[in-house]
């Protein structure tokens, strides 16, 4: 591989053993890919092994202590750098009831988590949806791992980004570079797969988790293929495209897709299929919308414990939409009704006073925590009882179901009357 004089100090260790491993990562991943030479990036978006994934336990001390191996020495980060979200906030740990030991254990691996990011110079939006802050400009390069971040740049925003690891992504962050591989080439970014919507099927009238459900759908059918979506209203909000990103990320191994008339790189299908023939066609209709659904659900139990909202962190239309549902309500009180979004916009909420409602509703809207709710099937305390969760996001019920918890799957005002009744399915 082709290196660059600033790439060559870097490897010889003059940034640091940090970054040098970095780089020593980044060119073993293009060289597996046959990758010419590395090149700058403009940003990153990173994911903290210790702050997302393990709080507590040896896998908490692994975590901090591959990450402090691999910032060694690095005094900043060479490129602006967002980061996703946390794993659970102590204030509902409490809530829940988990043991005090584990709550302080878990403080001291976030606070441990910020402060190395912060002296870093991440900046702090602890959030999926990164783009909501910091939104990156069609053709830049960047570096980054969380499935939506890279399935919403690349698509929606016309970014060239490949699906990092956490490791990857750090390193990206640490070196301001990444290797020419994968999404970073124009070639690579083109359809494959046609996804034709069936007449019984009215887009125009679909709610968000329909949004999910065909998204999840198509991306099992599709698989490694990147599909372009056909016949979608042209006038799509970044709500709704965040929905049909989200799936994606977990039914398929995709990077990317197409909606003809919407996504930047999609404005015909001929240009969205790079002058070739489509590989395959897949055909959706009501019947695979319905099937999503009900794959999405494993429940049998329809008391709810807990409603999630926010996989990924809902937007301003999304909270006011929560509010209006919730108004002149009250929550069930032995149900945790859990609204997650990034500060910034639960900052702007409150002074709508859409945060007002909710709460007063007797619902918690909470920022910069995961809200698919990993802490029920991540590092459970002993004697925890999980319970029966409701969501209208079709990413938290796969991970959820997968987990072995009960996850009810509809739309948003199922949800909402399902917070208030206790109930799911209850009119």
């Amino acid at each position: 591989m082709k290196l660059t004089a600033d790439e060559e100090r870097m490897l010889a260790g003059e940034s640091g053993p940090g970054v040098q491993r970095a780089l020593e990562l980044l060119i073993a991943i293009g060289e597996a890919y046959e990758a010419e030479k590395l090149i700058d990036i403009s940003s990153s978006h990173i994911l903290s092994p210790e702050m997302q994934f393990w709080n507590t336990g040896q896998l908490s001390r692994w975590a901090r202590e591959l990450v402090a191996e691999s910032v060694e020495g690095a005094t900043h980060f060479r490129v602006p750098v967002t980061i996703n979200p946390i794993f659970l906030e102590p204030a509902i740990a409490e809530r829940l009831g988990y043991p005090e030991s584990y709550i302080e254990e878990m403080s001291q691996s976030l606070a441990s988590g910020r402060e190395t990011y912060a002296r870093l110079g991440v900046i702090p939006t602890y959030t999926c949806c990164p783009f909501y802050i910091h939104p990156l400009r069609q053709g830049e390069h960047s570096g980054g791992a969380e499935s939506l971040v890279v399935l919403f740049n690349n698509s929606v925003l016309g970014v060239r980004v490949n699906r990092e690891s956490g490791p990857t992504a750090l390193a990206t962050a640490l070196t301001g570079k990444t290797p020419l591989y994968g999404m970073h080439l124009p070639e690579n970014r083109h359809g494959q797969a046609l996804v034709e919507l069936k007449d019984d099927l009215d887009p125009g009238a679909f709610t968000y988790a329909d949004y999910n459900a065909l998204s999840y759908g198509v991306g099992k059918m599709v698989v490694d293929k990147i599909p372009i979506f056909l016949g979608l209203p042209p006038n799509m909000s970044i709500t709704q495209l965040k929905y049909l990103c989200a799936p994606l990320g977990v039914s398929a191994g995709i990077p990317m897709f197409h909606a003809v008339g919407i996504t930047p790189e999609a404005p015909t299908v001929e240009v969205a299929l790079g002058g070739k023939k489509p590989e395959t066609t897949i055909e959706v209709g009501r019947k695979e919308i319905d099937q999503a659904f009900a794959e999405l659900c494993s429940a049998t139990d329809s008391s709810i414990d807990y409603v999630f909202l926010g996989c990924p962190h809902v937007t301003i239309t999304e909270m006011d939409e929560i509010a209006r549902l919730l108004q002149g309500k009250r929550v069930k009180s032995d149900v945790l009704l859990i609204i997650g979004t990034t500060e910034p916009l639960r900052l702007l909420a409150r002074q709508m006073g859409l945060v007002d409602i909710i709460e007063n509703s007797g619902g918690m809207v909470v920022s910069g925590m995961c809200s698919a709710g990993s802490f029920l099937r991540r590092g459970v305390p002993q004697g925890f009882h999980v319970g029966v969760v409701a969501t209208n996001a079709a990413k938290a019920a796969h991970y959820l179901k997968a987990g072995g918890v009960q996850v009810w799957f509809g739309t948003m005002p199922q949800c909402i009357n399902a917070a208030v009744t206790g109930k799911w399915g209850d009119a």
